[in-house]
């Protein structure tokens, strides 16, 4: 069996707003479908308004493919990852930065706890 879906024509969820201790810039809101999960592994997509806000990869590392929109990643050692369609990257268990998004941004992720 397989599943298609286009993130333009999903049906999200509520955005969430992220946690204010964690914003740096705007009032950045997310959304998360989750596609499959079995307790170790999650694989899903991921939605983004524009704004900036830091991160924390602990307990899992990530796979990380871009579907739409633009943004940067920004990483604690000052080094930047340009994020637009089509940019996939790993982000590993520890991992942290900071998210700058400037249009809506659309990943797909996987994520597998270590």
């Amino acid at each position: 069996m397989s599943t298609v879906l286009h993130a333009s024509s999903l049906h999200w969820a509520e955005p969430v707003p992220v946690d204010p201790e964690r914003i740096i810039r705007g009032a950045p809101a997310t959304s998360t479908r989750v596609l499959f999960a079995d307790g170790k592994t999650e694989l899903g997509l991921w939605r983004a308004t524009p704004g900036e806000f830091t991160t924390v990869h602990q307990g899992y590392e990530e796979f990380i493919s871009v579907i739409e929109g633009e943004g940067e990643l920004i990483h604690d050692d000052g080094s930047r990852t340009t994020l637009n369609a089509g940019t996939v990257l790993i982000l590993e268990n520890g991992w942290r930065g900071r998210w700058s998004i400037a249009s809506t941004l659309v990943k797909s992720y996987t994520t597998v706890r270590v």
